[in-house]
């Protein structure tokens, strides 16, 4: 905050005015005591030779009778009534009103996807009758979860015979959308190392953790089978309970697929560490991943910060021009009332 910023909040403060803020200068307010200098200077100029002043004979007899003291009185606070709010009108003075709702807070989301050959099965329902394949059926899951979430930041690991980063941590979700549908099944390898992927995830979700930055919340999208890499899905759960870090698993196999045989299911990685496992079966079930994964996670309540502004300067300025014609209809008044 600017020094001068807070010289007119502390001002303001004092007047009990704490929603009223002056987007112009706060200095034009000098302005007001600007029309009582008139009055010395009239009298200054009153005492001056008479050579100055423009005297006739004429004009001194066709002078009219002074207007009544009152009617004086009240002309001159007229105007000077609509001069102040002129000034005022210039600082262009803003009511702050209520907290506009804060929009929900950004979280990163780390999202662990599926590319290996198994990703290439057309068996997933998309209708009556109707097969595409798994990885398709992800990409539009995927899309349609990230466009869900405009405020987010996201972050990709694909596993194939290993994993790694397909894209970072970023908020650009035209670099999100450009590379997910790039996707291609079986693209490096015919394993499936989601051990390796998960315990990748994990380690960096517990950096961030332990570097006191949020951790991001982690999504694995996967047909469930694991068939190469170091780590066993088993290994990565135990290191995901070590961390306390939950998993939330979308299953993209069809309904009453085996799981892996003496391994984890999708279910279990998820419901061990607190997380939540969501069974994709179809494209509903797929469209309604985003909605279930936002009732599991609590909202972060975001304070609001932003408040409503309201422009008071055309008030004044129809204020302003009120009391000058309420002045001049009783200045013009006065020659009738005189006669």
């Amino acid at each position: 905050m600017s020094g001068f910023d807070g010289m007119t909040s502390l001002g303001l403060t004092s007047l009990g005015l704490t929603s009223l803020s002056m987007a112009s200068p706060w200095w034009l307010l000098a302005l007001l005591p600007l029309p009582w200098a008139f009055a010395p200077l009239k009298r200054c100029l009153t005492h001056r030779p008479a050579a100055i002043m423009l005297r006739h004979p004429l004009i001194v007899d066709h002078q009219h009778t002074p207007p009544p003291a009152r009617r004086a009185g009240l002309i001159v606070g007229l105007w000077l009534a609509s001069y102040a709010a002129l000034v005022i009108a210039l600082t262009h003075p803003v009511w702050q009103g209520e907290f506009l709702p804060a929009p929900p807070p950004a979280r990163s989301i780390l999202l662990l996807v599926d590319a290996s050959p198994s990703m290439q099965a057309e068996d997933f329902p998309a209708g009556k009758d109707h097969f595409i394949a798994r990885i398709d059926a992800m990409k539009q899951g995927l899309l349609r979860f990230i466009a869900a979430r405009p405020q987010d930041r996201f972050s990709v690991i694909v596993v194939t015979n290993s994993a790694g980063t397909l894209v970072p941590m970023t908020t650009d979700h035209a670099v999100l959308d450009y590379w997910i549908r790039q996707l291609r099944a079986g693209i490096n390898g015919s394993d499936t190392a989601l051990g390796d992927g998960l315990a990748m995830a994990i380690r960096s979700i517990a950096a961030q953790s332990q570097a006191g930055q949020p951790a991001p919340l982690l999504v694995v999208w996967t047909d469930g089978f694991s068939t190469g890499g170091l780590m066993t899905p088993a290994e990565a759960l135990a290191l995901a309970r070590a961390y306390g870090i939950k998993l939330f698993t979308v299953n993209l196999a069809p309904k009453g697929s085996p799981p892996d045989q003496g391994q984890p299911s999708l279910a279990q990685l998820a419901d061990l560490t607190g997380g939540k496992p969501i069974l994709a079966g179809d494209l509903a079930a797929m469209n309604a991943v985003t909605d279930q994964i936002a009732a599991s996670v609590a909202p972060k309540s975001a304070t609001p910060t932003e408040r409503r502004h309201i422009p008071l300067y055309a008030g004044f300025v129809i204020l302003a021009t009120a009391l000058f014609l309420w002045a001049q209809i009783l200045l013009w008044r006065e020659p009738e009332a005189a006669s």
